[in-house]
């Protein structure tokens, strides 16, 4: 098993200062290696999220999603 790591960035109007919500949704990112575990990925996201907080404080969640790292013969297509 694989984990892939998600991160959705919500984002507040343009000219928002010290904005409290509601938030909308921003974006999305996909890290684009996978990670072994889902701790792994767990950690990697507080890594990201603690510092792209240190600039922009717009709400950020995120989710470790399990993937098949291999295919058996035969897999359907």
């Amino acid at each position: 098993m694989k984990w892939l790591l998600i991160l959705v960035v919500y984002a507040a109007p343009a000219d928002a200062i010290d904005w409290d919500g509601p938030w909308s949704f921003g974006m999305t990112h996909l890290v684009e290696d996978p990670f072994d575990s889902e701790a792994a990925c767990r950690k990697a996201a507080e890594e990201v999220i603690k510092r792209v907080h240190e600039g922009m404080k717009a709400p950020i969640r995120y989710r470790c999603v399990p993937v098949e790292d291999g295919l058996p013969k035969g897999a359907p297509r």
